[in-house]
């Protein structure tokens, strides 16, 4: 995910997260074409680099899995995350 995709960080208690409205709404896919879920968030280190994204899965989204960027790779065109 690029660096352009994170927002002004925001503070919560001592703890610094920062999220997107860009990065948020992009399909996950798994390394074989399947579709995982959807990204609702990304958390970026107080340097504001992108460390983890919230990823939506299940039928109705009703649970959520942190996944670390460095295993994901970004399609910008197709608005795609896809998990090396």
């Amino acid at each position: 995910m690029s660096e352009a995709a994170i927002h002004a960080p925001t503070n919560v208690g001592r703890a610094t997260a920062a999220a997107t409205n860009n990065g948020a709404g992009y399909s996950v896919y798994d390394p074989v074409g399947q579709k995982i879920g959807i990204v609702e968030r990304v958390f970026a280190n107080p340097d504001g680099e992108p460390v983890y994204i919230r990823v939506r899965i299940g039928f109705f989204g009703m649970r959520a899995v942190l996944i670390p960027v460095q295993v994901v790779e970004t399609d910008e065109k197709r608005k795609t995350l896809v998990l090396k």
